[in-house]
């Protein structure tokens, strides 16, 4: 009877030593995966830059498409960036963020500006902007702007709707640096303009 148990016993399969080796497999095929994409994505660039004098679309709808012309010095993050949908852009200490917005009809520039200071707000908490002022772009677009404070930078806000209130741009530039360095960024969205597409209303 002993001798019986004995051999039942080592006739056994291993437990769970005999389980850790297949596990042991995946946890390292997991390992090498994740360091391999870990490695891919240390491969890509953050940013990448404009070129000087490049004209990049940035929304079209409704018969007009939104566009910004760009200096020497600016940098792309494609990694945030969504074409179509929201940019994000740098140029030394200045960031740039531009976001379109798809507004319910007959929505007033007052309450868009209104609808982009609460975004701001939630994505900062101490951050607030001032009551909006007339603008007019390079191009003659009209819009609205203001300043941008919070408790780590100071920026600026700017707003402006197409022609025929299809879509609306948004952009904030902030700074940790000077209030000087601002002005790239407010001669970048100065630069906006809105072309007729091709049949276009």
């Amino acid at each position: 009877m002993v001798e019986e148990s004995e051999t039942l016993r080592h006739a056994r399969p291993r437990g769970p030593r005999g389980g850790w080796f297949p596990l042991g497999i995946a946890a390292a095929v997991v390992a090498v995966l994740v360091g391999g994409w870990t490695a891919v994505n240390a491969a890509l660039p953050d940013s990448t830059p404009v070129t000087s004098g490049h004209s990049m679309m940035i929304a079209t709808g409704s018969g007009h498409e939104a566009k910004l012309s760009f200096d020497e010095g600016w940098e792309l993050h494609p990694g945030s960036s969504t074409a179509g949908q929201q940019y994000r852009l740098s140029k030394g200490p200045v960031r740039v963020q531009v976001s379109v917005v798809d507004p319910p009809e007959r929505t007033s520039e007052t309450e868009l500006w209104e609808g982009m200071r609460e975004v701001v707000r939630v994505g900062d908490p101490s951050a607030s902007l001032t009551d909006p002022r007339p603008v007019t772009s390079e191009s003659g677009a009209e819009g609205l702007t203001g300043a941008l404070h919070s408790n780590e930078s100071i920026g600026t806000a700017t707003l402006f709707p197409s022609p025929n209130g299809g879509f609306a741009v948004e952009s904030t530039a902030t700074s940790g640096e000077s209030g000087a360095d601002l002005a790239d960024a407010e001669k970048l969205l100065q630069s906006i303009r809105f072309d007729r597409t091709t049949g276009g209303s």
